[in-house]
């Protein structure tokens, strides 16, 4: 299964809505390609939407009713990455919705990009990797190492992050991408 930007806004509202009809409140705080796609650049789909959500059982029941509804899986939106999400720095969450009880937040672009060097995955990341290092405006090794080391303390960046970033580096950045307009989930 593959969720589009659309997908995602859709399926965020529906949960937003869901929650406040069970009076249910909730706090969602998104991580990976979904972030990515949600707030920093237009990017190719999505299998899931990677989150740290609190209280976890209602925001989870929700969203599995919403995955039925939509013929998705019930774990379109899970938790499998919140113990990668970064502690030893802020990871500088930034409100994309909050109405009083629910609220829906993504990552920071640096952090972001510190879990992307986190994971490497060849053919994966590569894109997304290369499109953060130019919002971020990290243009070498050195200063990708840093920032990595600054949100996972006493960790280096791994070695497969240090291939791929020789060969983002040596193919150039790309331009700083466009932001797409900020999602409507009310």
């Amino acid at each position: 299964m593959s969720l589009n930007r659309d997908d995602l806004i859709r399926g965020l509202r529906e949960v937003v809505a869901l929650l406040r009809e069970r009076g249910e409140p909730a706090g969602i705080r998104i991580v990976g390609g979904a972030a990515l796609s949600l707030r920093y650049f237009e990017r190719r789909t999505t299998e899931d939407v990677d989150a740290k959500v609190h209280p976890v059982d209602a925001a989870l029941a929700a969203a599995a009713d919403i995955g039925a509804a939509n013929g998705w899986p019930e774990d379109w939106l899970n938790t499998k990455a919140d113990h990668f999400i970064p502690i030893a720095n802020d990871v500088g969450w930034e409100s994309l919705y909050v109405d009083g009880d629910v609220s829906i937040w993504v990552a920071s672009a640096p952090a972001l990009l510190a879990m992307k060097l986190r994971a490497s995955r060849a053919g994966r990341d590569d894109d997304d990797i290369a499109n953060l290092l130019a919002i971020c405006s990290v243009d070498n090794a050195v200063a990708a190492a840093d920032l990595y080391e600054s949100f996972y303390l006493g960790e280096v960046l791994p070695d497969k992050a240090v291939r791929m970033l020789g060969a983002i580096f040596t193919k150039g950045l790309p331009e700083v991408p466009d932001k797409p307009p900020r999602p409507d989930f009310g």
